[in-house]
């Protein structure tokens, strides 16, 4: 099986694709989920509700433009086409083309994305939790995978997946988001899927059983 030459690529796996929780990690370790905003005079505080309409975009134009967002996005890894990405992220230079041919190695393709967005901390901004069925390479069986992504409006009130700083804030009120039961249920629905399948498909439990061992120090590291 093709997979089974590829470990040097597959290092990728426990730190930016684990396909349930890990892929939390892929484009920003600190980001977390987007609760939903309730702005008031004198609260901060979040709660969750549907998606609010910005700059004119009603919430069906926000659902549409983020689901092609993130489907471009997804097309354009899966290709390494650095080109394409930056019309999709606010700074392609944060994507590291060496990770992308990596994950290529093996990722035949996205299919089936499926986007829940919450709004984010500040007004134009969204926590996207983007679930997807992986086809790897040799392996017919699809495997589940759930992204958490930020997306924001640009100055052209255009939708882009953001790849920058955030303040302090911002940071603490989706690190707050991505604890909370809702989101904390939705990523235990994904890893509950890929347990199933790593069960029940042989060539799916090889794959990961690779990738820890990958990731597991050899015995001559482990003794002086």
């Amino acid at each position: 099986m093709r997979l089974k030459y590829k470990k040097l690529v597959v290092l990728f796996s426990l730190g930016i694709m684990l396909i349930g929780l890990g892929t939390f990690s892929m484009l920003a370790p600190n980001f977390s989920t987007g609760r939903l905003r309730t702005e008031t005079a004198d609260s901060d505080t979040a709660t969750f509700g549907a998606i609010k309409a910005v700059s004119g975009k009603t919430t069906k134009d926000i659902q549409e433009e983020i689901e092609a967002l993130v489907a471009g996005y997804m097309d354009g890894k899966q290709r390494v086409d650095m080109e394409t990405l930056k019309s999709y992220v606010s700074d392609v230079s944060n994507i590291e083309e060496t990770k992308l041919m990596a994950d290529a190695e093996y990722i035949e393709k996205y299919e089936n994305i499926q986007c829940k967005i919450l709004d984010g901390a500040t007004k134009g901004a969204y926590r996207v939790y983007a679930y997807c069925d992986v086809k790897l390479y040799d392996i017919d069986t699809r495997v589940p995978s759930l992204t958490a992504l930020y997306v924001k409006l640009d100055e052209n009130d255009r939708f882009q997946i953001y790849l920058g700083t955030l303040d302090s804030k911002e940071q603490r009120f989706i690190e707050e988001l991505d604890a909370s039961p809702e989101v904390k249920e939705l990523i235990d629905t994904v890893q509950r899927k890929l347990e199933t399948v790593k069960s029940s498909d042989s060539k799916v439990r090889e794959f990961y059983d690779m990738l820890e061992s990958v990731d597991e120090p050899s015995q001559d590291s482990k003794t002086e």
